[in-house]
């Protein structure tokens, strides 16, 4: 019977080591759980600070959109006149340059091609005129 007392001694004794392992165990894994569960709450408050930041970033990118596309619509008439100006420029040159030859074959008109030069110019300036004045209400 000694044997028996024995090995219930030593099975007592198993089961307290086992017991205290587990324990141990246990409160590790609590201490690690509770300082994972602060490391998330900091992560969280941090991350919390990151989207009011980027959400106010997001707000002052749409108003920085939002003027330049305001301010591309303002230039968008000043390109056409610009174009328009363009496009009267190789108009009157085109005529300007259809006549002065016309004027210089013509041998019947050689003295008076001082002053057709003097009008085909006054022309071309008024075109110019006229083509900026057109630019400049558009614009507006």
């Amino acid at each position: 019977m000694p044997f028996a007392h024995i090995g219930v001694f030593l099975m007592a004794l198993g089961f307290a080591v086992l017991a205290i392992s587990i324990a141990k165990l246990l409160l590790k894994s609590s201490r690690t759980i509770s300082t994972l569960s602060h490391t998330v709450q900091a992560v969280e408050s941090k991350l919390d600070k990151v989207v009011l930041e980027l959400e106010a970033t997001i707000a002052e990118t749409e108003k920085t959109a939002m003027d330049v596309e305001i301010k591309l619509e303002a230039t968008t008439g000043l390109f056409h006149a610009v174009k328009d100006v363009g496009e009267t420029t190789a108009i009157i040159s085109n005529n300007l340059h259809t006549r002065t030859e016309r004027y210089a074959k013509n041998t019947k008109l050689s003295g008076t091609l001082p002053f057709i030069r003097g009008i085909q110019f006054s022309e071309f300036g008024i075109g110019l005129i006229r083509s900026w004045t057109r630019g400049r209400n558009a614009s507006n």
